[in-house]
């Protein structure tokens, strides 16, 4: 059994035969098998982050119409520790709603390492997540307001660009 690099910043045993297929599909789609995104200061990499999450969501299966991006990663102003907030509209049911927030929270332990390797802190869970529905927004409640505030308006993410099905 050989090594390979996986794309990922790392070597690993190359997989037995018949497992190449597992291997490759576990690399592409699970958050912990994917490089670092760029970026230099705090906010940089946190922003590729963001936008690497919501291109990664899937629309029809989460009950997801829209991301957005707020706080201080949206403002450049995030330090070691700062959380990147996300609003998300939904339409989805019960068992959607339920299936993004457990596709979301894989994303916590990878961002806490990828924060770690930058500033050598641990810092938890990075993503604070807020969902809004139509009714939130109809009624500009809460974090729906921040859609479509005159002023820190929150930056719509495309969401659903990425299927996981394509190396990095």
């Amino acid at each position: 059994m050989g090594a390979c690099y996986t794309g990922t910043g790392g070597w690993n045993r190359r997989p037995a035969p018949g497992r190449e297929t597992i291997a490759t599909e576990r690399r592409m789609t699970d958050p912990e098998h994917l490089p670092p995104p760029p970026g230099k200061s705090h906010w940089e990499w946190r922003l590729s982050a963001a936008r690497l999450i919501a291109a990664r969501l899937d629309p029809a299966r989460l009950g997801v119409v829209a991301c957005y991006l707020i706080g201080s990663t949206k403002n450049a102003v995030a330090g070691p520790c700062s959380d990147i907030d996300l609003v998300i509209h939904v339409r989805g049911d019960e068992s959607q709603r339920d299936a993004l927030l457990a596709e979301l929270r894989r994303w916590n332990p990878v961002l806490d390492q990828w924060n770690f390797e930058r500033t050598g802190q641990r810092c938890g869970e990075l993503l604070d997540i807020h969902l809004v529905t139509d009714d939130d927004i109809a009624r500009r409640s809460s974090f729906a307001v921040r859609i479509s505030a005159v002023s820190d308006r929150a930056w719509l993410l495309p969401i659903g660009t990425e299927s996981g099905t394509s190396e990095q």
